[in-house]
This record gives C-alpha cells, sequence and structure tokens, in this order.
C-alpha cells in the first residue's frame, strides 16, 4: 500500500514541487543548506575523477554555502552548482533531479523529507511512445508519402 502511494506519479510530482518552493525560499532569503541526494541522479560536468565520485554511494550530501551557495540555479525540474571536490578542490557542475533531493537541512536541522520513490522519465520512450501513437492513426499515414 505505501509502496503505491510513495509511488504515485502524481505524489512524486508534489514531492519535486514542494522540494522546488523550499529550495526558491532559502535562496530567496539567502539562507544556506546542504542537501542528501540520490546519486543516481547526479550528474557532474566535467565527469569527476574515479576516486572523487560519490556515486559509488546511494546517496551523499552537498553543502550548498559560499561560492556554491552563489552559484545555484533552481529549474522547474533540476537544481544545478559549481562546488569543488577534494583536496585540490577539483571543479565541476553539479546537476541534480529535484525528485533526487531526499533531504534539506539548515544547519543541523532537517526542513525537508522527500520518501517518494522518484525515477526519471525515460525520454526516448516517451518520444517512442509519442511516435507509435502518429503512426497508428490511419489519418497520419499520408503524411510520409
Amino acid at each position: 500500500m505505501i509502496e503505491q502511494i510513495l509511488g504515485d506519479k502524481k505524489f512524486i510530482q508534489t514531492m519535486q514541487r514542494h522540494c522546488y518552493e523550499v529550495i526558491s525560499r532559502l535562496m530567496q532569503l539567502k539562507i544556506e543548506f546542504c542537501i542528501v541526494v540520490d546519486t543516481k541522479f547526479v550528474s557532474y560536468s566535467p565527469n569527476l575523477p574515479e576516486d572523487l565520485n560519490p556515486n559509488k554511494n546511494p546517496y551523499a550530501l552537498f553543502v550548498l554555502a559560499a561560492y556554491t551557495f552563489e552559484s545555484l540555479n533552481l529549474q522547474d525540474d533540476k537544481i544545478t552548482f559549481h562546488a569543488g571536490f577534494g583536496p585540490n578542490d577539483f571543479e565541476s557542475f553539479v546537476s541534480v533531479d529535484l525528485g533526487a533531493i531526499r533531504q534539506i537541512q539548515v544547519e543541523n536541522d532537517m526542513i525537508f523529507v522527500n520518501f517518494s520513490l522518484y525515477n526519471r522519465l525515460d525520454e526516448s520512450k516517451l518520444t517512442r511512445h509519442s511516435m507509435d501513437v502518429f503512426l497508428n492513426n490511419p489519418n497520419n499515414k499520408d503524411s510520409f508519402k
């Protein structure tokens, strides 16, 4: 029963929207914060060296403070920021799906928890489904002649 709720598409979207609103407000108030994220939905540009890559673990903690906080860019479905990794501060831009943010913390207090069973939509499946629907409509058969 609980998996049905936590995996429900509308519930996942609600949690993403709430995450967006919490981060947006923290940014407006200029309050630095930390996020705990599911590493399956985190990407780096450039890619991190293997010894620095936190994606070996299921979760990672990012401290969004100082320059990293100033570099935050909040979008409808993700947050991006510039960060340094390791003792030599290897620089990379980090992109995290909002649905993959499991917790938001301010100082030592947790202010947001996301229990939803987030899973990124596969864009190629959506495109293929759209094309199949289009091709299965008899009115569209002449479009390719």
